[in-house]
């Protein structure tokens, strides 16, 4: 079992802990000679998910948003976080010294706080371990660039660490095999694979500093973080295609160190990871790959104090892992059909029971969970389920607690944007549905984004496209109405790994090419800030479509693999195209066909009632399906 998330919930704390917290670090800064210090939610693995220990963000100010950066001065506190956050952290920040800071690409972030605040000759002290290559490019870039001289100084021993006497131990759970029937691919060809890749990059060997990328090359997963099956560990993969893997005590114990070993093949040398700094020292002269995104600064100071030369590139296995292999697909799509099975109950659940005005968000996500958990090959959930009511479903990576929490009672919409981690994928779907009559507006709203997922659902385009290319398909809809949505419109989707897989995705800001194989979400959205918000999520992989007949150019298109209905009661059908009609109707007819034989009677009558074809210039139903 993965190890218990912290309580995400800063009702229950004593706003003055933080007071005493930002003493207590504020000494050892002085003692430092530092003048502001950083606390990024970042662990040494620039994870998503992070083990209890390095929660440092929300043990110190009681921000527990995925993505923020803490600043402490003598004087000042602040969190900044980006647009998903900005309910949450003023929220949550309320009545602690910290002040909230929007995080605006390209426009203000933290390091243009730190200009603002700080004088000439000031220091910043980071944890070299917490920030990676480029982050500290970009932090040194603004701070000690033209007009100003702050110095950043990493700090040899985290400050948090140092005065978090409670501080929970790293975790230590056993490593186990992924099938490599399942992966489609055995360790050692892909150790091969990627091995032919750094040789071409004129690398002597690759350091591996992604827990998801180790995963996938070895063929394991763990469980040391909350919703995402990976270990805490390194490894070098030499051009041999040997690999030295760091791992923590209890990763391999008499119990299993054998079979792994044995899983892995020939090939794998296996040490502790407190070695792994000796280790590199002993890498003089050698040419080092790695990627500058995704490796912690730490490292590639151990490697230039031993003369290493270091090779930057992109890091290959999060390419190479992009592309699922004809047995992962095949495994994601049957997982699919369990979960959409589940959330196809859950949905008719909701409609039964919602209107009566006793439900809580809390209900919900329970509930939803339960109908995973049959599903013969459910592990976990994928990440914390999103399930917000009215003005919450607004908040887009909104979590409801046992202290906050919203009753769903009255009209309106609820959000819920869920998935679930099983033996051969991993999902990600959100719906958004309708309790009581909706009002002109939600309709609306919910059919201009339905436009956008369906033209990126129905896109047919060459190969050698980028995922920035196509965002502005999902938007347009909303655009025309001075509307918009503050998150890109998909991220790649692991393989029972990272719900949040780098290699792919949809945003403007991606240059992602597309290849056949990718799993990617397609989730535009749009959010009426303490009123509903709206999101439409399935997963689409990229299949191959034969050939451009003008230009002779593959073309690709997008299967969309996530199933269950959404809802009829939403879409104002006349302002559908034709083609958004077919789309629709046909991706409705394959719900039922999929999830129907797995349905019980009344299930099954309510799931046809709920994907009957919508016909424009006829009126959707506005009240709950009929099963008759």
């Amino acid at each position: 079992m993965a190890e218990k998330q912290p309580e995400h919930s800063s009702e229950n704390r004593n706003k003055t802990d933080f007071a005493q917290k930002l003493q207590d670090l504020r000494q050892m800064m002085r003692k430092k000679k530092i003048d502001a210090y950083l606390i990024p939610k970042e662990d040494e693995w620039q994870g998503e998910y992070l083990p209890a220990r390095a929660e440092r963000l929300v043990w110190m100010s009681g921000f527990t948003g995925s993505d923020g950066t803490g600043i402490v001065t003598q004087d000042k506190a602040c969190v900044f976080t980006d647009g998903r956050y900005e309910t949450q952290v003023r929220d949550e920040l309320a009545g602690t010294p910290y002040d909230p800071q929007d995080r605006k690409p390209g426009e203000y972030g933290p390091e243009d706080w730190l200009v603002a605040n700080l004088a000439d000759g000031d220091v910043v002290g980071y944890d070299p371990r917490l920030y990676t290559v480029s982050g500290v490019a970009a932090l040194k870039a603004k701070l000690e660039g033209p007009g100003k001289h702050i110095t950043l100084k990493p700090v040899k021993q985290n400050l948090v660490d140092a005065i978090w006497t409670d501080q929970p131990a790293f975790p230590r759970e056993a490593v186990r095999k992924y099938p490599h029937k399942m992966a489609g691919r055995n360790s050692l060809t892909k150790r091969k694979e990627i091995a032919k890749t750094i040789a071409a990059a004129g690398a002597d060997s690759f350091f591996i500093a992604a827990p998801d990328s180790i995963a996938w090359l070895l063929n394991i997963r763990g469980n040391d973080v909350p919703m995402t099956p990976f270990a805490l560990s390194f490894a070098v993969l030499h051009a041999d295609a040997s690999v030295d893997w760091f791992v923590q005590d209890g990763h391999l114990d008499d119990t299993n160190k054998s079979a792994i070993e044995k899983h892995i093949g020939t090939g794998l040398r296996v040490h502790a990871i407190d070695g792994l700094d000796k280790f590199l020292k002993t890498q003089k002269k050698k040419a080092v790959f790695l990627d500058r995104r995704i490796t912690p600064q730490h490292y590639l100071d151990v490697l230039t104090k031993a003369k290493a030369k270091p090779v930057y590139g992109t890091e290959p296995c999060q390419t190479a892992k992009a592309v699922k292999t004809k047995a992962e697909q095949e495994s994601i799509k049957a997982v699919h059909v369990q979960d959409g099975v589940a959330v196809t109950k859950f949905l008719k659940w909701v409609d039964d029971n919602a209107p009566k005005g006793k439900l809580t968000e809390i209900d919900v996500e329970n509930k939803l969970r339960s109908y995973r958990q049959d599903g013969k090959d459910y592990e976990q959930d994928s990440f914390g389920t999103i399930a917000g009511w009215a003005g919450n479903g607004a908040v887009i990576h909104y979590h409801a607690t046992p202290d906050k929490h919203k009753k769903i009672k009255g009209k309106g919409l609820l959000l819920v944007d869920s998935g679930g981690q099983y033996k051969g994928g991993t999902t990600d779907i959100t719906r958004t549905m309708a309790v009581g009559k909706p009002t002109k507006a939600m309709c609306e709203n919910f059919t201009r984004v339905l436009k956008g997922h369906i033209r990126i659902a129905n896109l047919r385009f060459p190969e050698g496209t980028q995922s920035g290319q196509i965002d502005v398909l999902a938007r347009a809809a909303l655009w025309q109405d001075d509307l918009d949505y503050k998150h890109g419109t998909g991220h790649g989707v692991g393989c029972n790994l990272s719900v949040h897989e780098g290699g792919a995705g949809i945003a403007s800001s991606l240059s992602y090419i597309f290849k056949a194989g990718m799993l990617v979400s397609n989730e535009p959205g749009y959010y009426e800030k303490d009123k509903y918000g709206i999101r439409i999520e399935n997963l689409i992989m990229v299949e191959d479509d034969g050939r451009n007949k003008t230009t002779d150019r593959v073309m690709l298109r997008f299967n969309t693999v996530s199933l269950a209905p959404l809802d009829r009661r939403l879409i104002v059908a006349d302002m559908l195209s034709d083609d958004e009609v077919a789309w629709l109707n046909e991706y409705h007819s394959r719900v039922y066909q999929e999830i129907a034989p797995h349905l019980d009677q009344d299930e099954k009558a309510w799931l046809r009632a709920a994907t009957q074809p919508i016909t424009r210039g006829a009126q959707t139903p506005a009240a709950k399906p009929s099963v008759s």
